[in-house]
């Protein structure tokens, strides 16, 4: 198996993609490099890569479901172990997972393995959010909601934190669309004597061919879709041909909903995307009711989709049984997320408020009555 870590020159640390800087960055000397210094090794060209930092666990290919890192319901069959040659440990990650990195020693690694000619993404899409701007802005979103349990500002909370690139289909489609509308216009004249008002209904008619380009859909199970479709839009002037460099230091999932899979999903954004730019034609009109749409792939095309790795900030939290999470875009800072109301906390608020106001009504009782 040939596992990639991207060692520094000038020390020999493990280095690491820098959102800010937008280079390869060492933790350890503070040195920073372009991908361009890289560019013979990632082709095979140069030695400098060390391709063997990992290697499959040579007693088990397969992890048993005791053995995973949280507690989660994981098939067996579904786990693979890998043996770090830094330290020793050994890591126990699911078939989906393209990048991680050591629990004990944290050296930061990209399982070739997974890349393979069928899961090889075309486009990634680096990170240019750095860690320490989200956890800000999951602490400013959780203070913003007092009531929030005390565990989720701790430290252990926040280091939960993970940097991942989700996997995504981006989709290009041609298509054709029609719809039918009423339109209402009410107007209103007066005399000395009347208010007149004058009510119209108009039948209204567009159709149009419409080209959208760059439709994500995430193709990971494990990820929330409407989460990810949340914290969109991501700025697609920055995608870059894939190279595994980009993935030094973060997470990585392949996808697990194939093409075909994520298609309904796509076809039901591009439709409603379609039928806005239609209705957004349509003007002057006291009020619009869309009573038919007709829209389709444009008749002899076909949906074609790139294979794509969008940076993702998560934060899965299971508390009081009940999931939450928090997903912050890894390019804008855009987020989302939920997290729970403490009742004793709610309480020790509202008890002041209660105790003020039974005072208030004690007084006007003894005043009035």
């Amino acid at each position: 198996m040939a596992n990639r870590v991207y060692r520094c020159p000038n020390c020999g640390g493990e280095l690491e993609w820098s959102p800010s800087a937008q280079k390869l960055r060492c933790p350890y000397c503070g040195s920073e490099f372009d991908l361009s210094a890289f560019d013979q090794k990632e082709e095979g060209i140069g030695q400098e890569l060390d391709t063997d930092s990992y290697e499959k666990g040579e007693d088990a290919e397969y992890a048993s479901a005791a053995d995973a890192t949280d507690d989660s319901a994981v098939n067996p069959q579904d786990l693979r172990v890998y043996r770090c040659r830094n330290c020793g440990a050994e890591i126990i990650t699911d078939k989906t997972t393209m990048a991680t990195s050591c629990a004990f020693c944290n050296s930061p690694v990209v399982l070739t393995e997974q890349l393979d000619t069928d899961f090889r993404p075309k486009w990634i899409l680096p990170f240019r959010i750095e860690r320490k701007q989200v956890e800000k802005i999951y602490l400013d979103y959780v203070k913003s909601r007092p009531f929030t349990p005390a565990e989720f500002t701790s430290r252990a909370q926040i280091e939960k934190i993970k940097g991942i690139y989700i996997p995504f289909w981006i989709y290009h489609m041609e298509l054709r669309g029609a719809l039918d509308a009423t339109g209402e216009m009410v107007t209103t004249t007066s005399d000395r004597d009347y208010v007149y008002t004058h009510h119209r209904v108009f039948h209204i008619v567009r159709d149009g061919e419409v080209s959208i380009d760059k439709l994500p859909v995430d193709a990971s199970s494990k990820t929330p879709n409407d989460a990810m479709d949340s914290i969109e839009p991501f700025e697609y002037k920055y995608l870059q041909p894939f190279r595994m460099s980009y993935m030094a230091g973060f997470l990585a999932e392949r996808y697990d909903e194939d093409m075909d899979q994520c298609m309904n999903r796509a076809m039901l954004r591009a439709r409603n995307t379609v039928e806005q730019k239609l209705a957004a034609t349509i003007s002057g009109y006291s009020s619009l009711h869309v009573t038919n749409r007709t829209i389709d792939l444009l008749p002899g095309t076909r949906a074609q989709a790139d294979y794509a790795m969008l940076p993702v900030y998560l934060l899965f939290t299971k508390y009081h049984g009940k999931d939450y999470l928090f997903a912050v875009n890894g390019q804008t800072g855009k987020a989302v997320g939920n997290v729970p109301i403490s009742k004793k906390r709610a309480a020790l608020f509202c008890a002041p408020l209660f105790g003020i106001l039974f005072a208030i009504l004690s007084v006007l009782t003894y005043l009035f009555f």
